[in-house]
């Protein structure tokens, strides 16, 4: 993510008083299943500066983050020791209680830690803490019949190689690593169909029964500065939805190639955005994946549509202060 799609106007950045009472929470599965190692790392260091710390596994199911919400209500900040999907699994119980949230990098991409140029250093969570300067950061809620309220996503949900690969790989258990993704991808490469959809952005219809990979985004990061959404944004009140008709496998080999050399996929993809987003699933059931999770455990049925909107208010997100430094330099230049 760039520094001036962080900073886009001077009201999502606020100051807190530095929190003094903090509950990390740590997913151990996450990555090389080091995640406790690491929280109890911090723990001590953070001790030693005088914070009040809790350390706590987070849970397998939806529900059990929920009984999070008390702990996290009672805490001045939640540090997330995991991936992305031990965030998304907060996001509501975070947006509830207004506890600012920072995360340590524990997945294997940690695109929300690393958007926001967070990292394993104890010491730059501490300058983070003193500095007390959170942005405010709007997150993607998904619903629709058959689902049991809004389920909450902070970069993307999409449909194609990269969901047919998290389904294969939805239920192992233990921690995952770079070479299961690889292993499973391709083999999900050697059975890529893409879905045929509908799809309507703020009640107008912009696809109709196409086929070709989808992705309704609110971050533009995506595994190793991918970018196949670039404009999205989570300090917008919107959403962006990406679809490459007619996708073919040899998008799925240059997508490989741009991931190894760090670049933008640069793919022939439209665009449009708008605060509610449906997608109609034609033909036959498809897995879709969020934040890299296989969306409840079950593919998506034929026919059935997908509801796609931004949460009604944003979370609050603890930032490094040079992360803040370069927000404020943006903002000088642009208002020259």
């Amino acid at each position: 993510m760039k520094d001036d799609h962080l900073f886009q106007t001077s009201h999502l950045v606020i100051k807190i008083p530095p929190p003094e009472k903090i509950i990390i929470i740590y997913n151990p599965i996450s990555s090389a299943g080091n995640t406790e190692t690491l929280a109890c790392q911090l723990e001590m260091e953070l001790t030693l500066h005088g914070k009040n710390v809790e350390v706590c596994a987070s849970e397998k199911k939806m529900r059990g983050y929920t009984r999070l919400t008390d702990n996290i209500a009672a805490s001045d900040l939640v540090v997330v020791v995991g991936g992305d999907g031990t965030i998304r699994k907060l996001l509501h119980g975070i947006n509830k209680t207004d506890t600012p949230i920072y995360a340590i990098p524990g997945g294997n991409e940690s695109l929300f830690a690393r958007s926001y140029e967070m990292s394993l250093h104890a010491d730059d969570l501490l300058q983070a803490i003193a500095s007390g300067t959170c942005l405010q950061q709007f997150y993607g809620l998904i619903s629709g019949k058959g689902i049991k309220g809004d389920k909450p996503f902070f970069h993307m949900a999409s449909m194609g190689l990269d969901s047919l690969t998290v389904r294969n790989i939805g239920k192992r258990k233990g921690p995952l690593n770079d070479s299961i993704y690889i292993w499973h991808g391709l083999k999900a490469l050697c059975a890529l169909h893409h879905p045929t959809v509908s799809a309507s952005v703020d009640g107008q219809q912009v696809i109709d029964h196409e086929s070709g990979y989808i992705i309704v985004a609110n971050n533009s990061a995506y595994a190793r500065n991918l970018q196949l959404v670039p404009a999205a944004n989570p300090s917008k009140n919107e959403l962006v939805l990406g679809f490459l008709p007619g996708a073919r496998h040899q998008h799925e080999l240059i997508k490989a190639m741009r991931i190894l050399q760090r670049k933008p996929a640069n793919l022939p993809m439209q665009y449009f955005s708008g605060k509610n987003i449906a997608c109609t699933l034609h033909d036959r059931a498809y897995p879709l994946q969020v934040d890299g999770d296989y969306f409840r455990n079950r593919d998506i049925e034929a026919e059935s549509t997908v509801a796609f909107s931004v949460s009604p208010r944003p979370i609050r997100v603890l930032i490094p202060p040079s992360l803040n430094t370069k927000g404020h330099a943006q903002e000088q230049t642009t208002n020259k």
